[in-house]
Parts: structure tokens; C-alpha cells; sequence
């Protein structure tokens, strides 16, 4: 059946794991639905580049969750063609290497004032001046000295505004979103300590697709869905919706097809969407990110999946190796290295990325993580649009406001990082799609939602 026949559907805006997940879930349930994208294929921030043998995914995507509906989901789609393996993730300060979360190894390799500095800051915290404030809060929790030598230089370097503009959330949610496992506790300068004088015994095991690439579990979620009579409209663009008294009613696409609904779910960002149904501006920003995927000869040099880069001198914020998550990602005898640096939409980064590929060869042997130039065989360059919602100190504001004036649009619904401005992983989007349609099949109320976001 084409999907122009299907009798007012569920749309679901963008096929990225919240819109494939939300719209696999409706169709088992019998539940007409149609996704549309803008790009010509699914995956969304999870989407994968394929290059002369080479895989790469946009920054380390790897399932970790202690949801078992969402791994007993993630099970179904994958069946047994997946790979386990154990984290093994870095930061770079202080012109070294560290294990992340500090291993009783670190105490060795960090500088003698820092460590003499950090005791004191442990023994004389003191209450944040502004609770909202992320140079408050940090300084409160890990102390000046570890503010100043590493969480003030990592955050102004990828979130590109000052700390001083940051709201504490941020702090939170990023913080968070490098530990995954719940019994490993960083959120204080005390913690850490604790952390690495008495470690707790975990094995954080992480499932990544046996094919290569995150965008293959996206492309087997899409065969699901349309075996369950789904469907799927990559290539076209919303231009328009329609609404009635406040209802929407359908869509107007790109291509001019247009689709009558009573129920519109928006994963896309939110500027687009305010934009079409006449709201806004708000000033709510995301950050971008480019991808500097580089194929090296050899073997990595360095034993990490993913490292975070503190030092203000370097200009990648991350970097991740496919290899480390599926050897399949690179051809024999060599192996690839993403490099990641945020930007803005329209910035001097974004419209001109390649005069950067020769700093990144510079940082990448400057810290070591090359040892030699020649190894650095080629990069190829990828602009990804919207990947970080910024939670300056007015966002729980804005954000509010955006919120309410939507509510007055009988029929919409909006999830995901992009939807719900929020600072999430896949698990967490999994969770929310799969309540979004318990909701919406059997009417679950979706209270204790705020769950989901910092903000509620």
C-alpha cells in the first residue's frame, strides 16, 4: 500500500533511533504509521560513513543500559549478531594520558601541585554563590584547582560560550553521559578521590552491531517496522502544517505529497518546527559538530575506545576508534580515528571545516595519539547539523516557554534529543519511545516523565 493511501496515519518527523523506535513499536501494535526524513537514509546522530573499506560513526555510539526492556529490545533487532566488549575510555591532561573514571594508576601521573592544590580545595569547599551556575557548581563540587586546569578549558572549548553562561545542568547531564555505569560515582571531587584510593568492581559491558557501523542496527530497526507494516519517506523535507482551531490535521511535503493525520510526532529540532507552525524565534541554540574521520596505517597506539580532550591547546574536543568497537571498521593493517570538533551553524568552522584537517594532523601527533605523520593517510570531512542542545543559565526558561506554546497544538508530540532539547543517549530515547507508545496504544499516562530531562 503507498503511504498516500494509508487513512490518517501517525507521522513521526526524523528517523533517527527516538522516530525508528517509537514507530517499530506502533506498528507491532497495529497502529498505522509513517516516518518521515529529510535525508536520504535513517539512522539520524546515529548514522554511520562508509569511505574505501572504512566505517565510521559520529563519535562513540556503543548500547549500555540497565533498562531491560530497552537490552531485551535492542536483543530483538540485533539477534545474536552483536559484539560485546568492555570500556576502555581516556582524557587527555596535563600533556598525558589518564584512565576515565581516574584509575589508583592516575595519583602517579598527575602533577605534584595539582594534587597538593586539590586536597586543600577538598577541605575547604564551600556552599555555590549560584546554585544555576556550571563555574559554581563545578568549583563547589571538584574544587578550583581541577575547574580551572580541566572542566573551565574542556566545557568552553565544546560548548563555545563562557562557563560563566553555563547552567549547572549541564554540568549534570555531561558528567553523566561519560560515566553510563550507576555505581560508578564521579559528581564530586570526593567521589573522585574515593574512586581511586577504594574502586568498586564494575564491568560496564558495551553491544555494538557485529556489522560495522552504529547505522546498521538503524537499517535493520527500518526492516522491522516495515515488516510490521510501517513505513518509511527518507528524501523529503515538512514545508508545511496544517492545523484547524489549534488541531493538526496533516503535512505538506518537499515533494508536494501532502498527508492527512491526527497525531504528529516531531523528533527534528525545534527551530524548524516553532518555524512552521509560526511561533518563535526562541532563543534556544544547538551546538554542531564536525567529524574529522581519518585513516591511519598500523595499529592504535593508544588502548582507549574514546578519549576526552582537556587540554585548551588542542583543538579536538573527542576522539573515537571504530576499530576498538569492531575491528570490521577498518580494512587490514590499518585502523580509523574520528576526531570531533563542536561549532555553530554558519561559524567560520562550519563553512570553511577543511582548513582545519591539517590542526587536527597537529594535534593528533602533539599528543601522541599518532606517532608519525606519514601513518595519516587520508581524512575525510562530515558536517553534522544540531547534535547538542546548549543549557545556558536561561534554557529551563526558553525552554519552558517553547513547551507551553506548543501545547496548544492538539496532536503534536515532541521526543528526542532534538524534540525535547535534551542532552540524552540511546538508551534514554529507546525508554521514551517506548512509553510514547504504550501512551499512545493503550492510553499509559506519562506522568513522571521529567525523568527524561534536567529541566521536567
Amino acid at each position: 500500500m503507498d503511504i498516500a493511501e494509508l487513512k490518517n496515519p501517525i507521522l513521526i518527523v526524523g528517523a533517527g533511533v527516538a522516530g525508528l523506535t517509537l514507530a517499530y513499536h506502533l506498528a507491532k501494535a497495529g497502529k498505522p504509521v509513517i516516518i518521515l526524513e529529510q535525508e536520504d537514509r535513517v539512522g539520524g546522530l546515529a548514522r554511520s560513513f562508509h569511505y574505501d573499506g572504512f566505517t565510521f560513526d559520529m563519535g562513540p555510539h556503543r548500547f549500555f543500559t540497565d533498562d531491560q526492556e530497552v537490552i531485551e529490545f535492542i536483543r530483538e533487532i540485533l539477534g545474536n549478531d552483536y559484539l560485546s566488549l568492555k570500556r576502555k575510555s581516556g582524557v587527555y591532561m596535563f600533556g598525558k594520558y589518564f584512565e576515565w573514571p581516574l584509575s589508583f594508576t592516575s595519583l602517579f601521573k598527575l602533577p605534584v601541585k595539582v594534587m597538593v592544590d586539590s586536597f586543600f580545595d577538598l577541605i575547604s569547599r564551600r556552599n555555590p554563590g549560584n546554585p544555576e551556575s556550571y563555574s559554581d557548581y563545578i568549583v563547589h563540587q571538584y574544587g578550583k584547582t581541577l575547574y580551572e586546569v580541566f572542566f573551565k578549558n574542556y566545557t568552553e572549548k565544546f560548548i563555545r560560550i563562557p562557563c560563566e553562561e553555563v547552567h549547572t545542568d549541564w554540568a549534570m547531564a555531561g558528567i553523566n553521559r561519560t560515566v553510563f555505569d550507576k555505581n560508578v560515582k564521579v559528581s564530586s571531587l570526593l567521589d573522585l578521590v574515593k574512586g581511586v584510593l577504594l574502586p568498586v568492581k564494575v564491568d560496564t559491558d558495551f553491544l555494538y552491531p557485529r556489522e560495522p557501523g552504529i547505522e546498521s542496527f538503524c537499517i535493520r530497526l527500518r526492516k522491522a517496522l516495515e515488516m510490521a507494516g510501517g513505513k518509511v519517506r527518507t528524501g523529503v523535507k515538512v514545508t508545511e502544517i496544517k492545523n484547524n482551531r489549534g488541531a493538526v490535521k496533516g503535512v505538506k511535503l518537499s515533494d508536494g505529497l501532502e498527508l492527512e493525520t491526527e497525531l504528529l510526532v516531531w523528533s527534528g529540532d525545534l527551530p524548524s518546527l516553532a518555524k512552521l507552525l509560526g511561533l518563535g524565534p526562541y532563543p534556544l541554540r544547538f551546538l554542531s559538530t564536525i567529524c574529522f574521520n581519518a585513516a591511519v596505517e598500523g595499529l592504535p597506539e593508544t588502548p582507549y575506545q574514546w578519549v576526552y580532550f582537556g587540554d585548551h591547546r588542542v583543538n579536538i574536543n573527542r576522539i573515537s576508534l571504530p576499530h576498538r568497537f569492531n575491528p570490521a571498521c577498518s580494512p587490514a593493517g590499518y585502523y580509523g580515528i574520528n576526531a570531533e570538533i563542536t561549532c555553530f551553524e554558519g561559524d567560520h568552522t562550519w563553512l570553511n571545516p577543511h582548513s582545519l584537517v591539517n590542526l587536527v594532523k597537529q594535534d593528533l601527533l602533539g599528543t601522541k595519539f599518532v606517532t608519525r605523520k606519514e601513518k595519516i593517510k587520508q581524512v575525510w570531512v562530515e558536517k553534522l547539523r544540531s547534535t547538542y542542545p546548549i543549557y545556558d543559565l536561561p534554557y529551563r526558561k526558553n525552554t519552558a516557554k517553547v513547551m507551553q506554546d506548543m501545547k496548544q497544538f492538539r496532536g503534536l508530540m515532541l521526543m528526542g534529543r532534538q524534540g525535547r532539547f535534551w542532552y540524552n543517549n540511546m538508551d534514554h530515547t529507546m525508554r521514551m519511545a517506548m512509553d510514547y507508545s504504550k501512551h499512545i496504544v493503550s492510553g499509559m499516562p506519562l506522568a513522571g516523565m521529567e525523568r527524561y530531562y534536567w529541566w521536567g
